[in-house]
């Protein structure tokens, strides 16, 4: 694909979906965007989320952090996070070109260059970053229902980044050999719904060949016993080589055999669920085959922390398992088999 026409077409994704001003806005509106930080040399990760939920007198502008700073023998590995939830207010939003700004967060999209801020206030977590797409952007549509809506999602695999994250004292460089990814959602349903997800982003170097970045999404219900159409994306250097759909696609999750009590976000939810222990993820396999080509996925978590986000209006709530670690990757495709080692994200709801 040109770049031109690979520009083309992230015009034409985000186009699609402008978010409301939230008098607008319908009450079970959701419309969020997404950033993963992965640098394998270093082991620096992080995830971002700004999103825009409800409408009316109930709106809210939400922003979460997550950063994992390496460590070394004398000083472990740590994770820290912050999440917060404003008023969304007439004029923290203008949707094109597309502008989301509070004291906390600002957010924009001008000239296909993503900018974000998000240095939440009283907190030593922050994040500044600008990075622009390095590959094709993919929308996402599923007939399906989703708890009492719907769910579409807008995705950009590979991005170039700069800028600098901290956290508690260290903090690091982005710069153009981090590994960066984007996503947009949006729908209307309610947190607490029957509905669930299966989620992940790998990206992992070779020495076959270029590296590889695989994207893994699967809607479920709450309890992961029904689910809909999975999708695998399979993206050789920048170009988008493969997808696999439906029963070429297998997802299984290993669990920890005792029951933890995670790090939750907020802390306000952290302290409601103080008395719930769950079993954590511990690895992820992704198979995917057809008659022409092949995916194993092999993922190992290190870090788990669940984010738990509420209902605007209902007592009810979905807790959201992010879970990151280390990847694996052997890749079939047309006859050339590739393997990569790197790092991974993913989710999983309850």
């Amino acid at each position: 694909m040109t770049p031109a026409l690979r520009d083309e077409l992230f015009e034409r994704v985000q186009m699609l979906r402008i978010p409301p001003q939230p008098e607008s806005a319908p009450p079970n509106w959701k419309d969020w965007y997404h950033f993963v930080l992965m640098h394998p040399a270093s082991g620096w990760r992080a995830l971002a989320n700004v999103s825009l939920a409800g409408g009316g007198g109930r709106a809210e502008l939400q922003c979460t952090l997550v950063i994992h700073v390496p460590g070394k023998a004398e000083d472990p590995p740590r994770v820290h996070g912050a999440s917060r939830s404003v008023p969304w207010l007439p004029g923290m939003l203008r949707p094109r070109p597309l502008v989301i700004r509070g004291d906390e967060v600002e957010l924009t999209l001008q000239e296909q260059v993503w900018r974000l801020r998000l240095q939440p206030a009283g907190l030593d977590i922050g994040l500044a970053l600008e990075a622009r797409p390095d590959s094709t952007a993919m929308l996402v549509t599923e007939g399906s229902s989703f708890g009492s809506g719907f769910i579409g999602w807008g995705l950009v695999p590979r991005l170039v980044a700069k800028g600098e994250l901290w956290a508690c004292g260290k903090g690091t460089s982005v710069t153009h050999d981090w590994f960066c990814y984007q996503d947009h959602n949006f729908g209307r349903f309610r947190w607490g719904e029957d509905f669930g997800w299966e989620w992940a982003v790998a990206h992992a170097a070779s020495p076959d060949g270029p590296a590889v970045t695989v994207v893994v999404d699967l809607r479920t219900d709450r309890a992961h016993s029904r689910h809909g159409l999975p999708y695998v994306f399979v993206i050789v250097g920048r170009e988008l080589r493969k997808v696999f759909l439906g029963p070429a696609v297998t997802l299984r999750w290993a669990w920890s055999e005792r029951s933890v009590l995670p790090a939750r976000l907020p802390g306000t939810m952290a302290t409601l669920l103080a008395d719930c222990p769950e079993r954590a993820p511990v690895s992820l396999t992704v198979l995917a085959a057809d008659e022409r080509d092949s995916l194993r996925l092999q993922l190992s978590f290190d870090t788990h922390l669940q984010i738990v986000v509420p209902d605007e209006r209902q007592p009810v709530h979905t807790r959201i398992s992010e879970a990151s670690g280390a990847a694996a990757i052997t890749l079939r495709l047309d006859g050339h088999v590739q393997d990569a080692r790197g790092q991974a994200y993913a989710e999983y709801t309850r």
